[in-house]
């Protein structure tokens, strides 16, 4: 297993993309993700944003942005095989625990011998930029294009992300 950040960032598409692919299963009816690719920024936000950070030997904040249509699709592959209502707080909760998941998953991969890894509880908010925090961070962007909208997931590390302002 990995522990150093730079064995992580030289293999975030061997340990995000499987992940990704399997927890985001539902919106891949007409696309895939792309592979991770370095950028300067996070974009601008879409409608709906889910973050979750593991902290140890690593620092990763792993940011989710999602147009509504494709929120609203996952929330409601996981609630109507359940019969739940499908709402905005359902939405968020499923969101939520969708990042957990990844998170959850990322970081046993990411455990070796004694090392310990944080995982953050998922954060899950509207209509907020964000920009990576001050100083030396790298932002890999891996994009799901779709015909209900896109879904930017992004890596930062380490993980540092400010609230700049509300939209």
């Amino acid at each position: 297993m990995m522990s150093t950040q730079h064995e992580l960032s030289s293999s975030t598409d061997d340990i995000l993309l499987p992940l990704l692919a399997q927890s985001f299963r539902p919106l891949l009816f007409d696309g895939q993700f792309s592979q991770f690719q370095q950028v300067q920024t996070i974009e601008p936000t879409r409608d709906v944003c889910a973050m979750i950070s593991l902290t140890g030997p690593v620092s990763i904040m792993l940011v989710f942005v999602l147009d509504h249509a494709l929120a609203w699709r996952l929330m409601q592959s996981e609630v109507q095989p359940l019969g739940l209502d499908e709402n905005e707080e359902m939405l968020e909760a499923v969101l939520g625990e969708v990042t957990n998941v990844i998170g959850g998953n990322a970081t046993a991969q990411l455990v070796s011998g004694d090392s310990h890894i944080h995982l953050s509880l998922p954060f899950i908010f509207r209509a907020a930029k964000v920009r990576a925090g001050v100083g030396d961070v790298q932002i890999l962007r891996s994009s799901l294009c779709t015909t209900l909208g896109i879904l930017d997931a992004y890596y930062v590390s380490p993980a540092k992300l400010t609230f700049t302002e509300t939209v």
